[in-house]
């Protein structure tokens, strides 16, 4: 036999791959047939996939459904038409596709013949098809038994209303109330649906569901308002920075901060170093200066330095300076300064320079410390102070210096910041804030800093390539969480923006995450979320007929949607109390 173009052999049956014997029309007798006549030949049938036999169990109920629906319409309609009434039935009626529904079908309708019922079937005979295919092939009855076992649930659902969301529960209403709360006091309110402040699964699902299934109609005021609460969210950054005096912030270009505070810093520090130099000046010019001190024991130390001198040749450089300077081992006020400052310039090389220099330099202010008059422990106390302020302060004598050698910074300009706040210590950052508050132009970088600091949080927290449909960067509230511990566990959010302006971000955190933070356990999947459209419509909605019935059907689902729509987008915490109230 011949067979049809495209099609080959199965090696192991002789059929076109795919296809399968249907053994149910096979006669198998022993009464010999008469000469020349046959069994009825074999029927060959196609295999059915797993999708094929899923969607029998929707479809085979539906068509019976709404075969039986339409039994009555279609007899009235036809006095008015002249149309057969079956013929009308048939054609409205839900028509299925698969061919698993075919196959089930065609075997129900030759056992509603064998037992001579009608072809159709109310849904309170549902219980009893079971029994009447006890005579149909196997595959028939398995999905006689699946319609047997969705059949009340489908009754059901023709019976009564599709429900609405219910309302939260009792005991988590005082939450979702304090997280409406937070969001609509901000500087710029936000009012969150009603998923995102009651967090309750099922409204969640129904919100994002909704946005994936309808976006140009009835989910379109969801996502209007998610797009809202999303530039709101960007407004009250706008509304911090500005709050914080900050001129020049900016979440992508951090230079103009760290110059802010550069040439704040270094002006500070250049009139603190001027006045100490001063008022050495007008120590050493006056009698005080030539005043003599021993300083035997310092060249005696520096002499046992021989294997540190290797190292560091400052050693050598202050005993071969002090030798010459105090032959007897004494020297004046004036000359020992002069060798103190030759030992500031000679240790500027590097890390191992800078420290035996720094230990020469305090064996030297031992040696003076009670050295002099008033003149010269005024300069010295105003030498320690600047040396406290400026050089004993990791982050500021890294913000001042350069490196070894080279004209380079220490800390980059577009590195300030970090290193000031992201990097820094509690201590080390109060007294960079200390240092810089004593001037008006202090202030005003310390202004930046507070405003980089949120500009910062800005930055990080949309960092992904994620919009929504208006282009805006969406804001990732895992990473506003980090940022935002980070700076707590040290005190600096707190230090850095004061008790109430730390809290105001704390509470935009507690918004962004209750918006864009779901539940655990929201599909985000569309191909998921398509599938639970047409089940949902199947088993909670089944419609009463074909074409004639669905767009009706389409329209009062949408209708129903829109409802519930609207109450999500206008859900408030008044709401929320009165559901309390009335115990929902």
């Amino acid at each position: 036999m011949a067979l049809p173009q495209g099609f080959v052999l199965e090696k192991s049956s002789g059929l076109p791959a795919g296809f399968v014997i249907d053994q149910s029309n096979i006669i198998n007798t022993d009464v010999p047939t008469v000469a020349g006549q046959v069994p009825n030949p074999p029927i060959v049938k196609p295999k059915r996939t797993m999708m094929e036999n899923v969607k029998a169990l929707y479809e085979v109920p539906a068509t019976m459904l709404s075969g039986a629906a339409l039994t009555i319409p279609s007899a009235v309609s036809a006095l008015a038409t002249g149309e057969a009434p079956m013929a009308m039935a048939q054609r409205n009626m839900f028509q299925p596709r698969s061919g698993a529904s075919q196959d089930v079908l065609q075997s129900i309708g030759s056992a509603f013949e064998a037992s001579k019922l009608p072809p159709v079937l109310p849904t309170g005979m549902l219980p009893s098809y079971a029994r009447m295919v006890q005579g149909t092939p196997p595959q028939a009855r398995q999905m006689g038994q699946a319609v047997q076992e969705a059949g009340p649930r489908i009754a059901q659902a023709l019976r009564q209303p599709q429900p609405t969301m219910s309302g939260v529960g009792a005991a988590e209403v005082p939450n979702a109330i304090v997280r409406a709360q937070i969001a609509e006091q901000l500087r710029v309110p936000i009012k969150l649906s009603k998923g995102q402040a009651t967090r309750e699964l099922g409204q969640q699902q129904f919100e994002a569901e909704t946005m994936k299934t309808y976006p140009e109609d009835v989910g379109r005021p969801l996502i209007q308002a998610q797009e809202l609460r999303n530039t709101q969210i960007g407004q009250n950054l706008d509304a911090y920075v500005d709050a914080t005096g900050s001129q020049v912030a900016n979440p992508f270009y951090l230079r103009p901060t760290g110059e802010a505070v550069d040439t704040a810093l270094r002006e500070t520090a250049t009139n603190a170093r001027k006045a100490f130099k001063n008022a050495y000046d007008v120590a050493r010019a006056s009698e005080e200066g030539q005043q003599k001190v021993n300083v035997q024991g310092i060249i005696d130390t520096l002499d046992n330095m021989e294997a540190e001198a290797l190292n560091a040749t400052v050693i050598d450089s202050a005993k071969m300076k002090l030798k010459k300077l105090a032959p007897n081992g004494e020297i004046t006020l004036n000359k020992l300064e002069e060798v103190r400052k030759m030992v500031g310039d000679v240790s500027q090389k590097d890390a191992t320079e800078m420290k035996f220099g720094g230990d020469i330099k305090r064996m030297i202010d031992v040696a003076t410390e009670n050295a002099g008059g008033d003149l010269f422990k005024e300069a010295r106390r105003l030498r320690t102070k600047f040396a406290n302020e400026f050089e004993n302060i990791g982050l500021i004598d890294d913000l001042l210096s350069k490196k070894s050698n080279t004209k380079d910074r220490v800390v980059a300009l577009e590195k300030v910041f970090d290193r000031s706040v992201m990097q820094s210590d509690l201590d080390s950052l109060k007294a960079l804030g200390y240092t810089l508050k004593k001037t008006e132009k202090g202030q005003q970088a310390w202004a930046e800093l507070k405003g980089q600091t949120i500009e910062n949080l800005r930055s990080a927290i949309t960092s992904n390539i994620e919009t929504d449909s208006l282009g805006q960067r969406t804001f990732n509230p895992k990473q506003f969480d980090v940022i935002v511990k980070n700076l707590d566990k040290s005190g600096k959010l707190d230090y850095l923006l004061g008790k109430k302006g730390a809290q105001e971000i704390r509470n935009l955190r507690e918004t962004v995450i209750a918006i864009n933070s779901p539940v655990k356990g929201i599909n985000q999947a569309n191909t998921a979320s398509a599938m639970d459209k047409v089940l949902n419509k199947i088993l909670n909605r089944i419609p009463l007929a074909g074409p004639m019935f669905e767009v009706g059907s389409e329209a009062l689902e949408k209708q129903k949607i829109s409802k519930q729509v609207k109450e999500a987008i206008n859900y408030s915490p008044s709401k929320m109390a009165e559901e309390l109230k009335k115990g929902k």
